[in-house]
């Protein structure tokens, strides 16, 4: 119980600073938590779209290749 009124003494003592700093902490802590999990999410969009692309470039290389191989043949 006097843990809970020392705090309630630092309030009445330090009164409306010490709540806004409290809550800009806790405001700092919710942006930068978010910030993270759409960063981790938004590049993990990218890196799926990515890779997918990486995929069909693969194939048309491919298909490049065997096309060359048949017009080397040919000759």
């Amino acid at each position: 119980m006097s843990e809970l009124t020392g705090s309630l003494l630092l309030i009445e003592d330090y009164g409306l600073p010490l709540i806004l700093l409290l809550g800009a902490i806790y405001a700092l802590y919710r942006f930068m938590v978010f910030s993270l999990y759409e960063v981790k999410n938004e590049f993990g969009t990218h890196h799926k779209k990515n890779a997918g692309d990486m995929n069909e470039v693969k194939i048309l290389l491919a298909e490049i290749k065997t096309q060359l191989n048949l017009l080397l043949r040919d000759k």
